[in-house]
């Protein structure tokens, strides 16, 4: 047999023989499955809310001091706002304005 003709032989038979392949799956990845194309687990990295502290401590009226912190929600259940003050001793995020004062709020509720 030529090498041509073996050759030809030979890519033809390879050609014809294709493995099965699994369907591919089309759309969004279902959050069920917990695993991304790289069969590793998927890590999302929220932030855990703080709890409240204990009525005894919120309101002892001992040590409340409002300081700078970084910004976030403020966790009076009233508001909806954003702050950058929180208590020194309850670690809460606290709105701190002229118009919405929830620091006083939460201490004197």
């Amino acid at each position: 047999m030529p090498l041509l003709s073996f050759r030809v032989e030979v890519a033809d038979a390879l050609l014809k023989y294709a493995p099965p392949t699994p369907p591919v799956k089309r759309g969004r990845p279902s959050l069920d499955s917990g695993l991304n194309e790289n069969n590793s687990a998927t890590t999302t990295t929220r932030a855990v809310p703080s709890s409240t502290p204990t009525p005894s401590v919120r309101f002892d009226k001992f040590d409340h001091w409002p300081v700078y912190t970084s910004k976030g929600r403020c966790r009076n259940p009233d508001c909806i706002g954003y702050t950058r003050i929180s208590c020194s001793k309850c670690q809460q995020r606290l709105c701190l304005t002229n118009s919405n004062n929830c620091f006083i709020d939460c201490h004197n509720s």
